[in-house]
């Protein structure tokens, strides 16, 4: 079997990036397939996670202009070299499957250059995030966003299939060729055994999709139960400094932590209680899945698309209406108080994230190149 993954690049440290890197390899490791990665913007940087050998890498090095429309002049003007040097790399391969993980002005072109090979579009982000920018427009970048809909609906309609995570998204863009795969997790060989804190833990970029800023007014609610207990929050981001100033503001800092990003995910999460949510929207947030396989039970907003798709709720989590803070605090508290309550999530949690287990998941991956 040989297949081709297309994307822009897999220098940024993000969730689609990983699973796509993770993908690439579990091919190559576990079924021998071969392997072509193609990218369009490198900028001659290392992947930020191993690659195994054995696949094989090509970089367009089309290098769009970030920061501007794709349809701008300076990016038209790269656009047929891409479609050129891309068909060219597609038909000397000759791939049984092609697959696009990107939202360049390529996936417009793709079914019409791959030739009779099929190809699948993953779908990494929400609509929901798309949503919330169309309320900003003006009534021309409305009829404009509109019109986009339609087109990209009509070009996806050739491609094999389109792939999505979760059954919120898949309902919503209601594709006639749509399927649904989820994402898989690292499972942990060793498990860390931590003697755990009294603490709470979330991880995530400090922006405005992931609602720090409500976890901090929640969080407010928490402390002033006095429960002894602390959140730690890690992550970076371009609302850093706006939390800082909210937390101090609030006279948080006793109990409320904000900590860089960290590289040891899973001794973070196993030293702690459980794990809370507060994001606006998601996709499919993969930190649930990292929590899960450590044990951890959640306490999440209920936004669209993810958590509800993951979690099982009253099992291994708890949902509250999106949004609402008072809510989010008081299930907080609850969980905080009932250590018989979180044992039991504990336990489930970790039989349940056996579902997005890699060998099920890359079976689902491998039952649609064959069958499609």
């Amino acid at each position: 079997m040989r297949i081709i993954y297309i994307t822009d690049q897999v220098y940024l440290h993000g969730g689609a990036e990983k699973i796509l890197i993770q993908k690439l390899n579990y091919w190559v490791e576990h079924y021998g397939y071969d392997v072509l990665l193609i990218t369009s913007q490198q900028l001659g940087k290392k992947s930020f996670l191993p690659l195994n050998e054995k696949v094989q890498w090509m970089d367009l090095e089309i290098n769009y202009e970030e920061g501007v429309s794709f349809l701008s002049l300076s990016n038209l003007k790269k656009f047929p070299g891409h479609i050129s040097k891309l068909k060219k790399a597609i038909h000397d391969f000759k791939p049984d499957a092609v697959f696009l993980i990107s939202l360049n002005i390529i996936r417009y072109a793709l079914p019409f250059i791959s030739g009779k090979y099929k190809i699948f579009n993953e779908y990494h982000t929400s609509y929901y995030g798309f949503e919330l920018n169309y309320e900003r427009l003006s009534f021309v970048g409305k009829i404009k966003r509109r019109l986009s809909y339609v087109l990209t609906a009509f070009v996806e309609s050739f491609y094999t299939k389109i792939v999505f995570l979760n059954d919120a998204e898949y309902k919503h863009y209601n594709r006639k060729n749509a399927v649904i795969i989820p994402n898989f997790f690292d499972e942990i060989k060793d498990l860390p055994n931590l003697p755990k804190k009294n603490q709470i833990i979330s991880l995530g970029r400090l922006c405005f999709q992931k609602g720090y800023d409500l976890l901090i007014d929640a969080w407010e609610i928490v402390d002033r139960e006095r429960t002894g207990w602390t959140l730690e929050i890690f992550g970076n981001g371009e609302d850093h400094k706006a939390l800082v100033q909210q937390i101090e503001a609030k006279k948080l800092s006793h109990s409320l932590h904000l900590n860089p990003a960290t590289d040891q995910i899973n001794y973070k999460l196993s030293e702690s209680q459980f794990y809370v949510m507060s994001s606006r929207f998601e996709t499919f947030p993969m930190v649930l899945l990292e929590a899960m396989s450590n044990k951890l039970p959640t306490v999440s907003f209920d936004c669209p698309t993810g958590p509800a798709s993951m979690l099982t709720p009253g099992e291994d989590g708890v949902l509250v209406q999106n949004g609402d803070v008072n809510a989010l605090a008081q299930q907080i508290i609850l969980l905080i108080r009932d250590e018989k309550r979180r044992t039991e999530m504990s336990e489930n949690a970790l039989k349940n994230v056996a579902r997005f287990n890699v060998q099920h998941v890359m079976e689902l991956w491998d039952k649609l190149i064959k069958t499609s």
